[in-house]
């Protein structure tokens, strides 16, 4: 799906956006999934892996292309969360119609009468 290159550098984005060093993100990486060190009471903390679908779901979030739908939970605590977003941007047209669709019917129709 994605190049080693293309998801280097997406990292690398996501790194600085969250402040930390690409480094700091090759070493959770590279972890995959195997034990950290040891915390205070002798438990060990275990980093998942991050798939790129985990990382770019993460940034969708983040940039706020993606948003929390609903979320359901079942008698068996099996939790769905349902993601809605769009990668289509917003032409003006988009915007300035939006806009219109907030108006109330009566200035919508007398703004277009003004202009015939």
């Amino acid at each position: 799906m994605f190049s080693s290159h293309e998801l280097d550098t997406l990292l690398a984005r996501i790194a600085s956006q969250l402040g930390l060093g690409t480094g700091d993100i090759h070493k959770i990486l590279s972890a995959n999934g195997k034990t950290g060190g040891s915390s205070g009471k002798g438990k060990q903390h275990i980093i998942p892996p991050l798939t790129p679908q985990k990382v770019l779901v993460i940034l969708g979030l983040l940039a706020g292309t993606l948003e929390v739908k609903s979320i359901s939970i079942d008698r068996d605590q099996v939790v769905d969360i349902l993601l809605e977003g769009s990668l289509k941007r917003k032409t003006r047209l988009d915007n300035c119609l939006d806009e219109i669709g907030a108006m109330p019917f009566d200035d919508v129709l007398r703004a277009v009468m003004g202009r015939i």
